[in-house]
């Protein structure tokens, strides 16, 4: 049971940094005002973390309580 829930936790992470890294680098890229660029990279770790936490929920996976 502790390694499965140290594989749920690594593929939270890993798909966490990936999204938010694309989306990151594509707001920091695209975007030329330095304050939308913040809000832009805020807003997507927020969606990033809403669309995995709905997945995991989803799939019934509860490694986090």
């Amino acid at each position: 049971m502790a390694g499965e829930r140290a594989i749920h936790f690594t593929m939270f992470v890993l798909l966490l940094v990936g999204l938010c890294g694309i989306s990151a680098w594509a707001s920091y890229f695209y975007v030329p005002h330095d304050l939308l660029k913040i809000a832009g990279i805020a807003l997507s770790w927020g969606v990033a973390l809403l669309v995995l936490y709905v997945g995991f929920k989803k799939l019934n996976w509860d490694w986090w309580s």
